[in-house]
């Protein structure tokens, strides 16, 4: 259907860990803590995300997003280090690379959270042209704004890449939109408690990685065994 040359990739899956922190902390106020909250935080840059959760939530007068984002620290350092990968993602990265599909992962995480939720899956990640995370120098602005992908989109070699020939793998709404932006294809493997809604911006969507056909978007299929 299309022909794809450079992959930006949604790996693995930690947005558990955020709910359940985020759960927490409400719980304190006698809150909850719902999808539709979470559809609006997904994708941002931390302290936007915060902002957000606790003006949303009505408690910014007891907790400030910049203590939020303390105390959530404190509890997410000790979570990602079991993050696992999203189920597809080794198979498909494994074969693109094979196939000399330059591959790369655009993230909103910072470096610090990054290192903690990869540390067990380094091979797999150093088979990546190269990693643009949230808190670069070019990535001025958080999802939605294309700032991300395009900075990724940059530092592949040779020509710089037209973002049609790009294709994102994605989670959240905003990076949905942010790839949108940014003029690139968005395949959409969402949580499958987010709203329907939030579907329509994206060219597939899909609900685990282990659906995604590379024949459909012109890359190179799967080979019998390939698991």
């Amino acid at each position: 259907m299309h022909v794809m040359s450079f992959l930006l990739l949604l790996v693995s899956d930690t947005e558990k860990f955020y709910t359940e922190v985020q759960e927490k902390i409400l719980a304190r106020y006698n809150k909850t803590f719902d999808w539709s909250l979470k559809a609006k935080m997904m994708g941002k840059k931390a302290i936007e995300a915060a902002q957000v959760f606790v003006h949303e939530t009505g408690i910014s007068d007891s907790l400030s997003a910049e203590d939020f984002l303390v105390e959530r620290e404190d509890m997410l350092r000790h979570m990602f280090p079991t993050s696992e990968l999203m189920p597809g993602a080794s198979r498909l990265i494994g074969h693109l690379h094979a196939k000399g599909i330059p591959i790369c992962v655009a993230t909103g995480s910072h470096k610090r959270h990054f290192q903690l939720k990869t540390q067990r899956h380094g091979e797999l990640f150093s088979l990546m042209h190269h990693i643009v995370l949230g808190d670069d120098p070019e990535v001025k602005k958080g999802k939605p704004s294309p700032d991300i992908f395009l900075a990724a989109a940059r530092r592949f070699e040779g020509e710089p890449v037209d973002p049609k020939k790009i294709l994102v793998f994605e989670d959240a709404p905003s990076g949905v939109l942010a790839a949108k932006n940014a003029g690139m294809n968005v395949v959409m493997v969402p949580d499958p408690r987010l709203d329907r809604s939030h579907h329509e911006t994206a060219d597939q969507v899909l609900s685990s990685l282990l659906e995604f056909d590379p024949g459909y978007w012109g890359l190179p299929s799967f080979e019998k065994g390939e698991n």
